[in-house]
């Protein structure tokens, strides 16, 4: 069963992760179209999969939330706290590349920056986005996000 609706959007739903979604995460993960512009590069397995699955679920300072269509999952996105005193998030989205340049990037980045800064009260957000990634910078300077 899917997890609960968190965000809901015109296009995409953001909901909770759930057991179910391990292995779609670990074929995320091992896609070399996607795994081109993330941070994590090491190839993982389900075992693998499943103790960052242990790890989210018990995280309480993050946020990682299933990109769908429907009850499709089509990727994730995350909300992480890079500093409490201030108030700093860091965002990081990952989206199947036959679901790229339809807006759902777009709307999950306007979904979760309204929810970080209205109902978390953060002050700054970050995204990380390699030079490469066209299609990420565009999101977030449409949104306004400054390049530093």
């Amino acid at each position: 069963m899917p997890g609960a609706v968190f965000l809901e959007g015109e296009k995409v739903n953001l909901r909770t992760i759930e057991e179910e979604d391990i292995e779609f995460l670990r074929d995320g993960i091992n896609n070399p179209e996607i795994r081109e512009f993330l941070t994590a590069r090491k190839p993982v397995n389900l075992e693998q999969e499943k103790e960052f699955f242990q790890d989210i679920i018990s995280n309480q300072k993050d946020i990682h939330l299933a990109i769908c269509i429907e009850e499709k999952i089509i990727g994730i996105v995350s909300l992480e706290e890079v500093e409490d005193e201030i108030r700093v998030a860091k965002i990081g989205i990952w989206i199947e590349t036959d679901h790229h340049g339809k807006g759902y990037g777009t709307e999950v980045a306007k979904l979760i920056t309204g929810y970080g800064f209205n109902e978390l009260n953060y002050h700054r957000m970050m995204a990380r986005a390699y030079k490469d990634n066209k299609g990420s910078n565009r999101i977030w300077e449409k949104l306004g996000f400054q390049k530093e």
